[in-house]
């Protein structure tokens, strides 16, 4: 009997040490962060397109403040890449990033959701604000994905 118990035990112990490893291994780990600034007036393409689609109300992103769009020299366009690592035997999916708004972003769209990252792999992802040229371009990133259905999520500050 005290045989059958020790193995019990054992296994019992072998389980929960798994399930505290794979519970640790979902977390999503920033390499890196970085932004780039690009004045409105050196895209205009996207100026314009931006512009449109504010103005017929076919915008896709998330409008962050009713500014006046009148002139592309007083915007800029910033971009946050957030490079990732998964450390963990499971896959993190449907990754996302939004990015902590502040006085003076207009608004929040590119390429912001629904990646898949697999164990032990890198990825980037970035999520693009039209801002006030002049403002502060310091910003917070949230990264949200799920491992397993389960919400995960990540803060980094990106410069």
């Amino acid at each position: 009997m005290k045989k059958l118990a020790l193995f019990l035990l054992v296994i019992t112990v072998a389980l929960c040490g798994g399930a505290l490893y794979l519970r640790l291994g979902a977390q999503l780990y920033v390499s890196s962060a970085s932004m780039t600034v690009r004045p409105a007036r050196d895209d205009q393409d996207k100026w314009t397109q931006l512009y449109t689609e504010l103005t017929d109300q076919t915008f896709q992103g998330k409008v962050l403040s009713a500014a006046e769009l009148s002139d592309a020299n007083n915007f800029e366009f910033r971009t946050y890449s957030v490079a990732l690592r998964n450390l963990g035997m499971l896959k993190a999916e449907w990754i996302s990033i939004s990015i902590r708004p502040e006085e003076g972003d207009v608004i929040e769209y590119g390429e912001s959701r629904g990646f898949t990252l697999n164990p032990y792999s890198r990825g980037t992802i970035a999520g693009t604000l039209l801002a006030e040229a002049g403002s502060s371009a310091q910003r917070v990133a949230t990264i949200r994905y799920y491992v397993y259905g389960r919400l995960f999520e990540v803060e980094t500050l990106v410069r």
